[in-house]
């Protein structure tokens, strides 16, 4: 249930809390104290799964606020009037770079003497 919707992830929180509040109901009835309550699986589990809706809303809020900055920016970028900047000279074409020639190896130069 890795859902990005606010509204979904709002919905799967409610259900849980739901399904928590019920767990805790008849584990009460059944007349089980606070240590073993906590130590109930469906009890974790359902306060895990509250806990990560409670995380992935957090960011979901948080990227919906990034969203909503940058969108303001953008939209006071359009609104100003383009400044015209002054066009850029072209450079000339630059000459390429003379080759250089290459160096002969220490091994060539000392193989050739011993050849002639």
């Amino acid at each position: 249930m890795a859902s990005q919707s606010r509204e979904t992830r709002q919905r799967q929180l409610a259900e849980w809390e739901v399904k928590l509040q019920k767990r805790l109901a008849f584990l009460g009835e059944k007349g089980f104290d606070e240590k073993k309550i906590a130590r109930d699986v469906l009890v974790k589990e359902l306060k895990a799964k509250i806990k990560e809706s409670q995380v992935r809303l957090r960011a979901i809020g948080a990227n919906e606020k990034q969203v909503a900055e940058l969108a303001a920016v953008k939209a006071e970028r359009s609104a100003k009037p383009k400044e015209e900047a002054p066009p850029k000279p072209k450079k000339a074409a630059e000459p390429a770079p003379e080759a250089k020639p290459k160096k002969k190896k220490k091994k060539e130069e000392s193989a050739e003497p011993q050849q002639a």
